[in-house]
């Protein structure tokens, strides 16, 4: 019987601890029920928090977009002022300096002349005249006659058999060429002369 005892004890021990960690274990769940519901209301409040912010960054963004479409706009219209100032400016200047060009043509022709000889030396002072204004802004000619044939400066127009010249020489320019800045503006067109069969 008092083994019985010990054993009813041993039970009742056992079901007490059971029950105590059962009591916990609920307690521990409606602890965790508790902080859901919680977030949860807190998760229904960020919603709108987080719709108002994501507004109010998006408003901003769009500000910015506006300010840089508006300065673009203005670069462009600056850029495109200065660029024709720059140009009505440069044109101003080159015909400041054709003007006394144009001056001397007109004495020339004004000349009531026989001689060849002065009407030649009159073209050929504002020919050099006019080479002189146009090489102030970078135009240059491409030295062509007598020089190796390039194909980067000069544009053959034919090819000749020549005696007098090496294969390959540029034995005559038919039209000047011209390079502004260092950069091509026009090839020499020239005669080439070339290897005798």
């Amino acid at each position: 019987m008092s083994g019985d005892k010990s054993i009813s004890t041993e039970k009742e021990v056992f079901e007490e601890e059971e029950g105590a960690e059962k009591k916990e274990g609920v307690q521990e769940e409606d602890a965790e029920i508790e902080e859901t519901e919680a977030s949860g209301k807190e998760a229904e409040e960020d919603p709108a928090e987080m719709l108002k912010t994501a507004r109010a960054e998006a408003q901003e963004n769009y500000d910015r977009f506006l300010r840089a479409v508006a300065e673009l706009d203005n670069y462009r219209k600056r850029t495109a002022k200065i660029r024709t100032e720059t140009r009505e400016d440069l044109l101003r200047d080159v015909l400041l300096q054709i003007a006394p060009i144009l001056d001397n043509l007109s004495r020339a022709l004004g000349q009531e002349s026989q001689e060849g000889d002065g009407l030649k030396q009159g073209i050929e002072l504002i020919f050099n005249q006019f080479k002189e204004v146009l090489k102030g802004y970078g135009l240059e000619e491409i030295e062509a006659e007598g020089k190796l044939f390039d194909p980067n400066v000069h544009e053959a127009l034919m090819e000749l058999k020549s005696e007098e010249h090496p294969a390959g020489t540029v034995m005559e320019v038919m039209e000047k060429g011209y390079t502004l800045n260092k950069k091509i503006v026009r090839p020499a067109r020239v005669i080439v002369s070339k290897v005798e069969e």
